[in-house]
């Protein structure tokens, strides 16, 4: 650590920004994404490429709310450190959600509506065969990805006042109403239920990620981060085997079946097997998903000091997170619109997706140089 900063965590979120850019690369360019909801839609594939795709970037929404987590009970104790009062960080990061809730409204949503005018593709290298919760009312507004993150900090920041041992009991209690509390029947029933548990279209809003299910996901992160910030050479060396207990208990859960899965496998096969539901994250899609990160931030940590050094691609983009979310997002709408009219390939969705991150490397680093210039204090810090 350098900096009062976790070099191989922040190339982690690097990581996880640009696996995800692969999924909208490939809903931009190639009209393909998937759909891996509680009730309705649960696409089905005949290929292993076009699953694997998609079953690639399911590291990335798991991922982000756990290092979310970690990273609000980090700046705590860094406030701590400094002298502060555990209030003003409490503060600073309900600010923060909010401030990420807004522009949600503002900057992504839009995107989310440029994405229904677009042509799709001929031919569909998924199927789904029934359409995403609802309650039959159309689309007028969206809560995606950001106003999910945004809400879950907001309680994120309340959480920060109860003790450590807590946010494991509040991690276990979301995810059990996750899956004790999802209506009987493919319809989120009221907006507020839709934003709180389960997602879908309901009274004309369309949410994706709901602040329960998630929220646990964020409460376990922050545990995580205690456990973490007590001794951070320990833990990184040890990190490893808590990613593997976590994938063994995903996969052990999923050959059960039952409790924790949402929704059974299909068929016999390995895609179906790993195909899990992530709208909300069932206990399985989110044990198997930060597993593999904590696996992968081991492998991080061990790799040479130049690839998680403040020039590298995976720590300017994991630095920039928000950032680099938003300018990916149009850069992607603006390549859809402008140069492909039709839907192309995978591959050339694969192709597209490279460019952007080789265009948006200078873009993030001059962000990063100009928001870390600025005061702890300043708005732009909570970006």
């Amino acid at each position: 650590m350098k900096s009062g900063r976790y070099e191989a965590v922040d190339a982690l979120r690097g990581v996880i920004m640009m696996i995800m850019a692969i999924d909208h690369a490939s809903a931009f360019i190639a009209r393909q994404h998937g759909s891996e909801f509680w009730a309705g839609a649960l696409s089905a594939y005949d290929s292993a490429f076009p699953f694997l795709t998609r079953w690639i970037t399911h590291l990335c929404a798991p991922g982000f709310f756990f290092l979310m987590g970690a990273g609000a009970y980090w700046m705590l104790a860094a406030w701590r450190e400094s002298g502060r009062q555990d209030g003003a960080a409490v503060k600073r990061l309900a600010w923060r959600g909010f401030a990420i809730f807004a522009v949600a409204q503002v900057l992504e949503l839009p995107v989310l509506f440029l994405t229904t005018q677009l042509k799709p593709a001929a031919v569909s290298l998924s199927r789904t065969t029934a359409p995403l919760p609802n309650d039959g009312s159309s689309l007028l507004w969206g809560f995606i990805t950001l106003t999910g993150l945004g809400l879950v900090l907001i309680s994120c920041a309340a959480l920060l006042r109860l003790a450590p041992g807590w946010w494991l009991g509040v991690s276990a209690a979301c995810t059990v109403a996750t899956h004790v509390l999802l209506p009987a029947s493919a319809n989120p029933g009221t907006w507020w239920n839709a934003l709180l548990l389960a997602p879908g279209l309901a009274q004309h809003l369309l949410v994706l990620y709901p602040a329960i299910p998630w929220l646990g996901v964020a409460a376990a992160g922050m545990y995580f981060g205690f456990w973490w910030k007590r001794d951070s050479e320990k833990a990184e060396g040890q990190v490893w085997l808590v990613g593997l207990v976590l994938l063994a208990v995903g996969v052990a859960l999923r050959a059960y079946g039952g409790l924790g899965n949402i929704r059974p496998p299909r068929d016999g096969g390995w895609i179906e097997f790993l195909n899990n539901v992530k709208y909300p994250p069932s206990l399985v899609f989110s044990t198997i998903a930060i597993g593999l990160n904590l696996v992968l931030l081991w492998v991080l940590a061990k790799l040479p000091t130049a690839v998680r050094g403040p020039r590298s691609p995976l720590v300017v983009f994991g630095q920039t997170p928000l950032f680099f979310y938003l300018a990916h997002f149009y850069a992607l709408a603006a390549s859809a619109f402008l140069l492909f009219g039709e839907a192309g390939s995978l591959e050339l969705a694969y192709a597209v997706w490279a460019a952007v991150l080789v265009a948006l490397y200078p873009v993030c680093a001059w962000y990063r140089r100009f928001k870390m210039g600025k005061p702890r204090e300043s708005l732009w810090r909570m970006f």
